[in-house]
């Protein structure tokens, strides 16, 4: 009667412990986990520059307007420089191996057409420059979302810089350039048409001004010469005024001369005519003596009228003569006037010819200047003309369609194709890893709070104890391998996994699942079967945030990083994902060792645990 009540309050007393151990964790637990999630995961926004990602620079460049241009090394080198992630500038067999093996959680490539493809927008029928991203959901089940998220904030630096309707106006601005480019080109070639005539107009103006300007040296010399003669054609009028005016006093006088000579002769006629008149009536006028008194008679009669008569030749050519010398005399003064006015106009003339002369040198000179200038300008208008010509040829004269094309284009210049290799999505491939690796500890943790091993003492304790130690997990192993069994086929199944080999899958499941039942085990056994599987489901919870398949890793905080290989949990998702690819590595023979490791010492420290504990009297509780 009382071993039966001693049961029933040892019974009595293990329910209590039970539950307030379950009360404690559904009250500790809870807050707890909130508690280690704030911590492992406080602002992941800062710790993104961690991320190693890969970028390959694949861009050949091209040619625009004869230079060359590569936007390929602009990107990288802004990215690079922008540090918001790890970026690492690899070949593209390293990117795809790094992303394969867990290396890069996902890679960039620029491909060779990006610098020409952003060119093509100008051509109005571009098409976008592209970034191939391949994201691998065996890396990190965040990992995809996290890249996503970054690859958006890339495309958004690169893509977005302006805004469409601005591009648009440019578009527009750009048309409206070409056609009065067009037009000024049209204006320039006609200013070069202008100015070849101007030339030619210039060059014979600057030879006829050659001309001239010989022609005023010539007018000026002969000017000279004219002034001088005018000059000495003043002298000589002066000297014939002068002697035209004595030869007019000395006929005057001679007139006067010659009328004193008339009236003697005329008194002398009658003394003749006095004298023979009687004696020829006499003797008459025949004989010699009255011939020649009658010539004498005659003689003085003529020699009389001749002296005063005017109209006889004698007195009415010094008459004339008289009246001649005269006019000459006022004409020959009339002539000095003028002589001289010809002398100060003639000097006149040569100074303003002077002039003339040097200001035809001087307008030859200049005509000679403008016609280089002229020559200048025409070569400028040419090249005037062509250059607009060349340029409005090269600006684009886009259609409404093509500049709404472009303008989408040029707003968003950068297209994304991105691409996820095993997908986690919907339960897809990239689950796998992280999935089944905390699903099968999980099993192995739980199967040993479900199956309680048989209590008792064996009946030979030293001899025997190894044996009764491995047949308590027979169940657990029995379970945990059909676990295993159907984790494989429905990683094969549903979600559709594809690895090399799936016989090597399975096995590395079958080993994940004895670590985790090894491991569980020895949870119970140093800490009993409740507080075992508790603590054992806490160190589970903080190797699902350390392990890597789930979180980045580099985004957790550095206690977590440095214990992080050496969890359980992280050989097994290295283990899974490794074996999915067929990348069977280091890392991947690292994990199965480690593994391996983990169920022989977890099995041999349980063992010997139990070795020690049986020299203690057991009462009551799990074993």
């Amino acid at each position: 009667m009382s071993t039966s009540t001693a049961g029933e309050a040892s019974a009595s007393a293990r329910r209590a412990h039970v539950v307030r151990t379950v009360l404690a964790v559904l009250v500790i637990a809870p807050l707890s986990i909130s508690a280690f999630y704030m911590w492992a995961l406080w602002n992941p926004g800062d710790t993104l520059n961690r991320l190693p990602v890969a970028i390959v620079n694949s861009d050949v460049g091209t040619n625009v307007d004869g230079t060359h241009i590569q936007a390929g090394n602009d990107v990288v080198a802004a990215l690079v420089q922008g540090h918001d992630v790890n970026w690492k500038v690899v070949t593209p067999d390293q990117a795809r191996q790094g992303v394969d093996d867990g290396t890069y959680y996902f890679s960039v490539v620029i491909p060779e057409t990006f610098s020409a493809d952003i060119a093509s927008a100008a051509s109005g029928n571009g098409h976008k420059a592209q970034l191939d991203v391949v994201y691998n959901d065996y890396n990190s089940l965040v990992a995809t979302p996290v890249g996503q998220s970054v690859v958006a904030q890339v495309r958004s630096a690169v893509s977005e810089s302006i805004g469409e309707q601005s591009v648009d106006q440019v578009l527009i601005g750009l048309g409206d350039l070409g056609k009065g480019m067009g037009e000024a080109a049209t204006g320039a070639q006609q200013l070069s048409a202008g100015t070849k005539e101007a030339k030619t107009g210039t060059d014979q103006l600057y030879a006829g001004s050659k001309e001239l300007s010989s022609g005023l040296g010539d007018a000026n010399r002969g000017g000279k010469e004219l002034a001088a003669g005018a000059g000495e054609l003043a002298t000589g009028a002066d000297q014939a005024a002068a002697g035209s005016g004595e030869l007019s006093s000395g006929l005057n006088q001679l007139v006067g001369g010659t009328d004193q000579l008339g009236d003697g002769a005329r008194q002398i006629s009658e003394v003749v005519d006095m004298v023979t008149g009687p004696v020829l009536s006499i003797i008459g006028e025949d004989g010699d003596i009255a011939s020649q008194l009658v010539q004498l008679r005659d003689g003085a009669r003529e020699l009389a009228r001749q002296l005063t008569d005017p109209t006889a030749d004698y007195r009415g050519g010094l008459l004339a003569a008289t009246a001649g010398a005269a006019e000459l005399n006022t004409g020959l003064g009339q002539l000095s006037q003028g002589a001289h006015q010809l002398s100060a106009g003639a000097n006149e003339l040569s100074s303003g010819l002077g002039q003339l002369d040097a200001g035809g040198i001087q307008l030859r000179n200049g005509l000679g200047e403008l016609s280089t200038g002229m020559g200048q300008l025409d070569s400028g208008s040419t090249e005037l003309a062509t250059g607009l010509t060349d340029g409005a040829t090269k600006v684009p004269q886009f259609t409404d369609d093509q500049r709404t094309t472009t303008a989408q284009l040029l707003s968003s210049p950068v297209a994304v194709d991105q691409k996820v290799d095993y997908p986690a999505a919907g339960f897809g491939p990239g689950a796998v890893p992280a999935v089944m690796s905390v699903l099968l500890f999980l099993v192995g943790i739980l199967i040993w709070f479900v199956v309680r091993p048989r209590r008792g003492r064996p009946r030979r304790v030293h001899e025997e104890v190894v044996r009764e130690g491995l047949r308590r997990y027979r169940v657990p192993a029995l379970v945990t391998l059909v676990a295993a069994l159907v984790a494989s086929a429905v990683s094969l199944v549903v979600a559709d996994a594809d690895p090399p080999s799936a016989l090597a899958m399975t096995a590395v499941m079958i080993l994940i699942g004895a670590a985790a039942v090894a491991s569980g085990r020895q949870y119970t056994v140093v800490f009993g079967a409740v507080n075992g599987t508790f603590v054992a489901l806490g160190a589970l919870m903080i190797q699902i945030f350390a392990f890597g398949g789930v979180y980045p890793i580099e985004q957790m905080p550095a206690p977590l990083q440095w214990i992080h290989s050496l969890m359980p949990l992280t050989w097994a998702h290295n283990a899974i994902r490794m074996v999915l690819v067929g990348s069977y590595g280091p890392r991947f023979w690292i994990a199965l060792a480690s593994l391996v490791g983990l169920v022989v010492v977890a099995v041999a420290s349980t063992i010997g645990w139990r070795r020690q504990q049986l020299d203690v009297a057991l009462t009551g509780g799990d074993a």
